[in-house]
């Protein structure tokens, strides 16, 4: 009887997952949830006691999933880390409805959730990219913290996830981040 309880309990995580994912958090309903696995709403308060309850389960799996990420391990090179970090977040982002739903709960309601793991990823991110700049691997024109913050975005992006904002540059740095697009573009 528990393995199905189980079971059921990560059916209605995974519908919770696409509608958080797609609708944020005011716009998902547990009604929805219930619809996607094909029961009723009261069957599925018979295992979140709330809207509130399976998005934090949700958020938790997200702060699990990307603190786990840790392609730096080993790797002396740190473009070879920055590459590895950027892939492997945007492979996890486009497989794991969950993560998604993790990083779009955090971007449309980002008081229901502490940013302590984001703020992790994009310092260890930035250190990452302020190493590649200090062995001239990377161009040290601009501030480490903004290019981590735009190549994670761009991990989100690619995988069609919403950045939470402790990620996205700030709105002030846009002709900044124009400027490092538009060098790039005429780097080829």
């Amino acid at each position: 009887m528990q393995d199905r309880a189980q079971r059921t309990r990560e059916r209605i995580l995974d519908a919770a997952a696409e509608e958080f994912a797609t609708h944020g958090h005011e716009g998902a309903t547990l009604q929805a949830v219930a619809d996607r696995v094909g029961m009723t709403k009261g069957a599925v308060y018979g295992h979140f006691t709330s809207k509130q309850a399976v998005a934090a389960t949700l958020e938790a799996y997200g702060a699990l999933a990307l603190s786990a990420l840790r392609p730096d391990s080993g790797a002396p090179d740190p473009v070879d880390t920055l590459r590895r970090l950027v892939g492997e977040l945007g492979t996890r982002l486009r497989s794991d409805i969950r993560l998604r739903a993790a990083l779009r709960l955090r971007a449309s309601h980002p008081a229901l959730h502490p940013p302590t793991v984001l703020s992790d990823l994009l310092q260890r991110t930035t250190e990452t990219v302020r190493a590649a700049q200090q062995e001239g691997a990377v161009a040290a024109d601009h501030p480490p913290h903004l290019i981590a913050g735009c190549l994670l975005t761009l991990a989100c992006a690619g995988a069609g996830a919403v950045a939470p904002e402790e990620l996205r540059p700030h709105p002030c740095d846009v002709q900044e981040v124009t400027d490092i697009a538009l060098k790039l573009l005429n780097a080829g």
